[in-house]
Protein backbone atom coordinates (compact mmCIF):
# COMPACT_ATOMS: atom_id res chain seq x y z
CA UNK A 1 0.00 0.00 0.00
CA UNK A 2 0.83 3.84 -0.93
CA UNK A 3 2.23 5.79 1.82
CA UNK A 4 0.55 9.14 1.18
CA UNK A 5 2.18 10.51 4.83
CA UNK A 6 5.24 9.96 4.08
CA UNK A 7 5.91 13.25 1.86
CA UNK A 8 4.23 15.61 3.50
CA UNK A 9 5.76 14.28 7.21
CA UNK A 10 9.36 14.62 5.34
CA UNK A 11 8.81 18.10 4.26
CA UNK A 12 7.61 19.20 7.45
CA UNK A 13 10.77 17.99 9.70
CA UNK A 14 13.01 19.44 6.61
CA UNK A 15 11.15 23.07 6.92
CA UNK A 16 11.41 23.35 11.02
CA UNK A 17 15.26 22.45 10.90
CA UNK A 18 15.98 25.37 8.18
CA UNK A 19 14.00 27.17 10.18
CA UNK A 20 15.57 26.53 13.68
CA UNK A 21 19.02 26.79 11.62
CA UNK A 22 18.37 30.57 10.58
CA UNK A 23 17.09 31.88 14.13
CA UNK A 24 13.38 32.53 12.81
CA UNK A 25 11.63 29.92 14.66
CA UNK A 26 8.67 31.00 16.71
CA UNK A 27 9.62 34.64 15.36
CA UNK A 28 13.18 34.63 17.72
CA UNK A 29 15.67 36.52 15.88
CA UNK A 30 18.81 35.60 14.83
CA UNK A 31 21.59 35.87 17.37
CA UNK A 32 25.19 35.47 16.99
CA UNK A 33 27.08 32.07 17.09
CA UNK A 34 28.20 31.70 20.49
CA UNK A 35 31.62 31.58 21.43
CA UNK A 36 33.32 28.34 22.98
CA UNK A 37 33.92 28.51 26.52
CA UNK A 38 36.80 26.48 25.77
CA UNK A 39 38.67 29.06 23.06
CA UNK A 40 40.36 31.89 24.25
CA UNK A 41 39.74 34.64 21.30
CA UNK A 42 42.53 35.80 19.90
CA UNK A 43 45.14 33.93 21.02
CA UNK A 44 43.41 30.60 19.41
CA UNK A 45 44.39 28.86 23.04
CA UNK A 46 42.52 26.31 24.08
CA UNK A 47 40.99 26.93 27.50
CA UNK A 48 39.79 23.49 29.44
CA UNK A 49 37.60 25.53 31.96
CA UNK A 50 39.04 24.75 34.91
CA UNK A 51 42.45 24.78 36.80
CA UNK A 52 45.52 23.20 35.19
CA UNK A 53 46.18 20.17 37.53
CA UNK A 54 49.93 19.48 38.08
CA UNK A 55 51.65 17.08 36.23
CA UNK A 56 50.70 13.37 37.59
CA UNK A 57 53.49 11.99 39.65
CA UNK A 58 53.61 8.29 41.36
CA UNK A 59 54.51 9.17 45.30
CA UNK A 60 57.31 6.44 44.65
CA UNK A 61 59.50 8.59 42.55
CA UNK A 62 61.15 9.40 45.63
CA UNK A 63 61.60 6.07 47.39
CA UNK A 64 64.18 5.54 44.69
CA UNK A 65 67.12 3.14 46.34
CA UNK A 66 70.75 5.34 46.06
CA UNK A 67 73.37 3.12 43.72
CA UNK A 68 75.01 2.06 47.29
CA UNK A 69 71.56 0.71 47.85
CA UNK A 70 70.65 -1.10 44.71
CA UNK A 71 73.94 -2.48 44.36
CA UNK A 72 73.57 -4.24 47.83
CA UNK A 73 70.34 -5.82 46.78
CA UNK A 74 71.49 -6.76 43.52
CA UNK A 75 74.24 -9.05 45.24
CA UNK A 76 72.19 -10.16 48.06
CA UNK A 77 72.60 -13.93 47.98
CA UNK A 78 68.99 -15.71 47.31
CA UNK A 79 67.59 -18.85 47.24
CA UNK A 80 68.12 -21.19 43.99
CA UNK A 81 65.98 -23.91 45.61
CA UNK A 82 61.61 -23.17 44.70
CA UNK A 83 59.85 -22.79 48.32
CA UNK A 84 57.75 -25.42 49.34
CA UNK A 85 55.27 -23.25 50.70
CA UNK A 86 55.98 -23.96 54.68
CA UNK A 87 59.11 -21.89 55.38
CA UNK A 88 58.82 -17.99 56.59
CA UNK A 89 58.95 -15.01 54.25
CA UNK A 90 59.40 -12.48 56.22
CA UNK A 91 62.51 -11.87 56.06
CA UNK A 92 63.46 -13.17 52.39
CA UNK A 93 66.23 -11.32 50.97
CA UNK A 94 67.39 -9.56 53.79
CA UNK A 95 70.53 -11.76 53.91
CA UNK A 96 73.93 -9.99 53.08
CA UNK A 97 76.20 -12.75 53.38
CA UNK A 98 78.13 -14.83 50.86
CA UNK A 99 80.44 -14.04 47.88
CA UNK A 100 79.76 -11.60 45.12
CA UNK A 101 79.11 -12.24 41.93
CA UNK A 102 76.20 -12.77 39.35
CA UNK A 103 72.68 -11.43 40.48
CA UNK A 104 71.18 -13.47 43.36
CA UNK A 105 74.61 -16.49 42.81
CA UNK A 106 75.95 -17.66 46.72
CA UNK A 107 77.55 -19.86 47.72
CA UNK A 108 76.16 -22.69 49.41
CA UNK A 109 76.82 -22.23 52.82
CA UNK A 110 75.58 -18.44 52.76
CA UNK A 111 72.48 -19.60 50.43
CA UNK A 112 69.40 -18.62 52.44
CA UNK A 113 66.39 -21.31 52.72
CA UNK A 114 63.94 -21.20 50.49
CA UNK A 115 60.84 -19.28 51.48
CA UNK A 116 57.76 -17.52 50.02
CA UNK A 117 54.83 -19.01 48.06
CA UNK A 118 55.15 -22.28 47.02
CA UNK A 119 56.87 -22.66 43.88
CA UNK A 120 58.97 -19.46 43.67
CA UNK A 121 62.75 -18.77 44.38
CA UNK A 122 64.76 -16.32 45.27
CA UNK A 123 64.48 -14.19 42.04
CA UNK A 124 60.84 -14.48 41.56
CA UNK A 125 59.36 -13.98 45.49
CA UNK A 126 56.89 -11.24 45.40
CA UNK A 127 58.05 -8.31 46.14
CA UNK A 128 55.78 -8.16 49.45
CA UNK A 129 57.58 -11.37 50.85
CA UNK A 130 61.14 -9.95 49.94
CA UNK A 131 62.59 -6.70 50.87
CA UNK A 132 66.02 -7.22 48.70
CA UNK A 133 62.94 -7.88 45.57
CA UNK A 134 60.70 -4.84 46.67
CA UNK A 135 63.84 -2.58 46.90
CA UNK A 136 64.68 -3.87 43.11
CA UNK A 137 61.29 -3.40 41.73
CA UNK A 138 61.33 0.76 43.10
CA UNK A 139 64.41 1.08 40.77
CA UNK A 140 64.11 2.13 37.21
CA UNK A 141 65.05 -0.39 34.79
CA UNK A 142 68.09 2.19 33.40
CA UNK A 143 69.29 2.54 36.82
CA UNK A 144 69.98 -1.50 37.46
CA UNK A 145 73.23 -1.64 38.69
CA UNK A 146 75.91 -4.10 36.80
CA UNK A 147 76.49 -6.94 38.45
CA UNK A 148 79.92 -6.05 39.15
CA UNK A 149 82.23 -8.00 42.41
CA UNK A 150 84.27 -5.14 44.29
CA UNK A 151 87.73 -6.07 42.57
CA UNK A 152 86.15 -5.87 39.20
CA UNK A 153 84.54 -2.55 40.04
CA UNK A 154 88.54 -1.21 41.84
CA UNK A 155 89.81 -2.73 38.72
CA UNK A 156 87.66 -0.27 36.53
CA UNK A 157 87.71 2.92 38.68
CA UNK A 158 91.48 2.67 39.04
CA UNK A 159 91.79 2.03 35.17
CA UNK A 160 89.77 4.79 34.61
CA UNK A 161 91.77 7.01 37.01
CA UNK A 162 95.33 6.33 35.86
CA UNK A 163 93.89 7.56 32.48
CA UNK A 164 95.39 11.01 31.32
CA UNK A 165 91.39 11.98 30.64
CA UNK A 166 90.18 15.18 32.37
CA UNK A 167 87.15 14.97 34.68
CA UNK A 168 84.07 16.99 32.85
CA UNK A 169 82.43 19.76 33.53
CA UNK A 170 78.71 19.18 35.30
CA UNK A 171 79.51 15.05 35.39
CA UNK A 172 79.26 15.16 39.38
CA UNK A 173 75.57 15.99 38.85
CA UNK A 174 75.02 12.63 36.92
CA UNK A 175 73.69 9.36 38.34
CA UNK A 176 72.58 6.05 36.56
CA UNK A 177 69.79 6.32 34.35
CA UNK A 178 71.46 10.20 33.60
CA UNK A 179 71.82 11.18 29.67
CA UNK A 180 74.68 12.71 28.97
CA UNK A 181 74.25 16.61 27.32
CA UNK A 182 75.96 16.43 24.28
CA UNK A 183 79.13 18.70 25.40
CA UNK A 184 79.61 15.91 27.73
CA UNK A 185 79.30 13.04 25.39
CA UNK A 186 81.33 14.78 22.72
CA UNK A 187 84.10 15.98 25.08
CA UNK A 188 84.32 13.52 27.86
CA UNK A 189 82.94 9.96 27.13
CA UNK A 190 85.97 7.46 26.27
CA UNK A 191 85.94 3.44 25.65
CA UNK A 192 87.54 2.05 28.74
CA UNK A 193 90.82 1.31 29.19
CA UNK A 194 92.25 -2.00 27.21
CA UNK A 195 93.07 -3.76 30.63
CA UNK A 196 89.52 -3.36 31.83
CA UNK A 197 87.35 -4.45 28.42
CA UNK A 198 88.00 -8.12 28.96
CA UNK A 199 85.68 -7.79 32.00
CA UNK A 200 82.33 -9.30 31.40
CA UNK A 201 79.65 -6.93 30.57
CA UNK A 202 81.75 -3.84 30.28
CA UNK A 203 83.28 -4.83 27.08
CA UNK A 204 81.28 -2.16 24.69
CA UNK A 205 81.03 0.58 27.33
CA UNK A 206 82.34 3.87 27.98
CA UNK A 207 83.43 6.13 30.61
CA UNK A 208 82.88 9.96 32.01
CA UNK A 209 85.17 11.01 34.50
CA UNK A 210 83.88 12.80 37.51
CA UNK A 211 85.94 13.98 41.10
CA UNK A 212 86.30 10.90 42.40
CA UNK A 213 83.63 8.86 40.35
CA UNK A 214 83.40 6.81 37.36
CA UNK A 215 79.90 6.56 35.46
CA UNK A 216 80.01 4.09 33.05
CA UNK A 217 78.10 5.22 29.90
CA UNK A 218 76.52 3.27 26.93
CA UNK A 219 76.98 4.97 24.40
CA UNK A 220 74.39 4.62 21.58
CA UNK A 221 72.10 6.15 23.93
CA UNK A 222 74.67 8.44 26.05
CA UNK A 223 73.25 6.60 29.06
CA UNK A 224 74.39 6.15 32.08
CA UNK A 225 74.71 2.59 33.37
CA UNK A 226 76.71 2.61 36.19
CA UNK A 227 78.58 4.56 38.92
CA UNK A 228 81.89 3.48 40.79
CA UNK A 229 83.32 5.55 43.56
CA UNK A 230 86.02 5.33 45.58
Amino acid sequence: MKNRFSLPVGTSIAAILIATSMGVSNGAEPGPNPTNPGLVPGTGQINPGFEPHPWSQSNQAENIPTPDEARSALMTPVSRQPSTGDASAATTGTSTQGTPGAPGSADAASEPPPSGPIGSFGQTIPAKFSKRNDLLDHIPTMALPLPLSDEQRKQIYDAVMADKSQPVAGADELKPSSELSPDQALGGMHPLPESVRSIDGVSRLYYVKAKGKVFLVEPATRTVVGQITS
